[in-house]
């Protein structure tokens, strides 16, 4: 069975260990670029660098059809949101990287406020083509690329062993025959986990009028909690292979495996956190102009539909979820504060620790 998930940690001081993920057969012939996706003759070949969560095997397919209409090669590093944001930090005197894929808004809003800013303002020449609603004119470097819901999921298997009750809201996660049972990502190295606890601490606040009643949720829940993991997506590994029998994280990981065949079933709650991902082109990046036409690529058809294959819902409106999918129509979606926690990320984080005493997991 092929491993569909990796995680990749690599030392910030060492060589980077690059994969090329995307070769153009020479006997291929180009094909006809998409309508609003112009590739400039003297941006053709070359390569860029990528850090996203993506499995290599994911990047692969997205880059293929972007190397074929452009010739540029695209490396991946299998990297975490959180740890992404360190490494950009550490290399910010000579950047390593040109484009920074899959993370919130939130978070590029913090980059763009360290000093020096870790990415730039860019908003992709291909933004006509997605819906309005993740165009988000307003802001001069939030655009949508994909979405995909923060579940709670489950090993059909691991829960009938041990017993235990399907979860279907989110305070069901606070019963004690979840005790030890649940995994999910720290918030200091996952950007996955940073939303959820975000996500609480508005839906809170906005059901209470108190956001403390938000961090009492949050303390409750990590003493169910078993394992914070440094990677967004170890949990879903985690429980597609029965160690743990619950688990809390974006939908396109359960649905891979579930694709792959493995026993994991996922929960959609009400409400939902269902804020689109974006990507930013780094600061000082080597290969700028480069990055900036793969972020143009990635609102196309071609590449929206090959992250369909992976569990995205996409940002177009002529593309369908993924298959089994619940339409976003039929989701109870919270109005997510993204500007508000990009700014108070730093103090989110330090709070969680202090709340919960769960520290950052070691590499």
């Amino acid at each position: 069975m092929i491993k569909r998930v990796a995680t990749l940690f690599v030392s910030l001081f060492v060589v980077l260990h690059l994969t090329a993920v995307a070769q153009q057969p020479a006997t291929t012939p180009e094909p006809e670029a998409p309508s609003a996706f112009v590739v400039p003759d003297e941006l053709r070949g070359g390569e860029i660098i990528v850090y996203s969560p993506f499995p290599d095997e994911q990047m692969f397919d997205l880059a293929e059809p972007f190397t074929a209409l452009t010739g540029i090669q695209v490396r991946n590093i299998v990297i975490s949101t959180g740890e992404t944001f360190s490494r950009l930090q550490a290399e910010a005197a000579n950047p390593q990287a040109d484009f920074w894929l899959s993370v919130r808004a939130s978070i590029i809003q913090d980059a763009l406020n360290n000093e020096p800013p870790l990415v730039i303002e860019y908003k992709p020449t291909t933004l006509s083509e997605i819906a309005e609603i993740y165009q988000y004119p307003d802001s001069s470097f939030f655009t949508g690329v994909g979405m995909y819901p923060l579940v709670i999921f489950y090993n059909e298997v691991a829960l009938q062993e041990e017993g235990l009750d399907v979860p279907e809201t989110w305070e069901d996660l606070l019963d004690p025959q979840y005790k030890d049972k649940i995994v999910m990502p720290h918030p200091s190295t996952s950007g996955t986990s940073y939303s959820a606890m975000t996500f609480f601490l508005q839906w809170f606040e906005n059901e209470t009028g108190d956001v403390e009643n938000g961090w009492e949720y949050i303390r409750a829940l990590a003493q169910n909690v078993a394992q914070f993991t440094r990677s967004g997506r170890a949990p879903q590994n985690l429980v597609a292979q029965g160690e743990y029998p619950i688990g809390i994280g974006f939908f396109d990981a359960v649905y891979y495996l579930g694709v792959d065949g493995f026993p994991i079933v996922s929960v959609f709650p009400s409400p939902i956190f269902a804020d689109p991902y974006t990507a930013a082109v780094v600061a000082g990046a080597p290969n700028e102009a480069r990055a900036k036409l793969f972020f143009d690529y990635l609102l196309t058809q071609e590449a929206q539909e090959v992250l369909l294959k992976y569990g995205n819902y996409s940002v177009r409106e002529d593309i369908a979820p993924p298959d089994g999918a619940v339409p976003l129509s039929e989701l109870v979606v919270l109005d997510y504060d993204w500007q508000r926690w990009g700014e108070e990320r730093t103090a989110v984080l330090d709070r969680f620790i202090e709340e919960t005493q769960v520290q950052v997991p070691a590499q």
